[in-house]
């Protein structure tokens, strides 16, 4: 089984959720391949510490993601860092040669995703993905495979829907994901929306109306 080298940028909650995704792959049998963590950038102390402590294959511990990028061992890059990051690490990570498995939404507003854009253009030979577990899920399979098998006939309209209800805990304190200059002016519909976007968009079906519906508490 080859073992594909991933250094992670961003050692927070989708970073420990990569590392314990990678712990769990002995559970999915014959596949080729597996991935395996040997380098993690972040600038917080603690969650280099995180990895440092529990992923034994890390060799490398950062507090410039720059660091990992020159590291030729790594041949691809997890990154999960707040959205107004996203633009300038994803580039980053591409034009130094790595696969980039990266979180969503790619850019902060349009001309960030058009920059990310030219970079992957400009390297068909990597591989560049987002991390979205939704279309793994076994409802979601089903689904597919019943939109693949025409069952459903004439496809007239689609509706998505996601309820979410991690803020209902009014004493949560604001994170970066509900300021602007850190998650974009798009909200919670650019970073959430995406999980109900994800499959359409797969099958061709462009939004002509989106909306959210916001209790204020």
């Amino acid at each position: 089984m080859r073992a594909i080298k991933f250094g992670v940028i961003g050692g927070g909650l989708m970073g420990r959720e990569f590392a314990s995704a990678a712990a769990r792959w002995c559970h999915l049998l014959d596949l080729p391949f597996r991935p395996e963590i040997v380098a993690i950038a972040d600038p917080s102390d603690a969650a280099r510490g995180w990895f440092e402590r529990n992923v034994s294959t890390v060799s490398q511990s950062a507090a410039d993601y720059r660091a990992i990028l020159s590291n030729s061992a790594v041949e691809a890059v997890y990154c999960a860092v707040p959205h107004n990051l996203h633009e300038k690490i994803y580039v980053d990570c591409i034009e130094a040669g790595k696969h980039l498995l990266a979180e969503k939404p790619f850019g902060i507003d349009l001309a960030a995703c058009e920059a990310i854009l030219d970079a992957v253009n400009a390297h068909p030979e990597l591989l560049v993905r987002c991390a979205s577990e939704f279309p793994f899920f076994p409802g979601v399979q089903r689904m597919v495979k019943m939109l693949r098998d025409d069952a459903f006939g004439q496809i007239i309209e689609v509706r998505g829907a996601f309820l979410h209800s991690s803020d209902l805990d009014p004493t949560k304190p604001i994170n970066w994901k509900r300021r602007i200059v850190t998650n974009g002016e798009y909200g919670c519909m650019g970073d959430l929306g995406l999980h109900v976007c994800h499959v359409p968009l797969r099958f061709g079906w462009v939004p002509t109306v989106v909306f959210p519906l916001l209790s204020k508490i």
